[in-house]
């Protein structure tokens, strides 16, 4: 059996993590409701690119005791969480990685012309 970690996300310089309680624990796979309410939220991993005023943030959103949900990665601007710039959902623990990767990869050294 897999052992349930903090996943391991190499930031870019120019980012500053907030929060990071993203585990590689897999609820499609090694479902049990003790690991849900342990290892899901809403408040998984946060980062900022404080250069562009860019909040990277991702959680699980759904029902904890029936296993219905997904994970969702917002990119907020300028703190406007009303209105995300982008969201983008997943119902796999490794594809929201890869699209948190690239998404960091994207944003890392891009500076807007003023």
């Amino acid at each position: 059996m897999k052992m349930i970690s903090i996943q391991k996300i190499n930031v870019p310089l120019d980012c500053k993590i907030v929060n990071n309680e993203f585990y590689n624990y897999d609820p499609k796979i090694a479902f049990t409701e003790a690991d849900n309410y342990r290892y899901l939220r809403e408040d998984l991993f946060q980062c900022t690119f404080p250069e562009e005023s860019l909040i990277i943030d991702l959680g699980w959103y759904g029902d904890l005791k029936s296993n219905t949900g997904e994970f969702k990665i917002d990119i907020i601007k300028s703190e406007n969480w009303e209105i995300p710039m982008h969201t983008i959902y997943s119902n796999s623990v490794v594809e929201i990685k890869e699209l948190l990767l690239k998404i960091l990869d994207y944003y890392s050294g891009i500076v807007e012309d003023e």
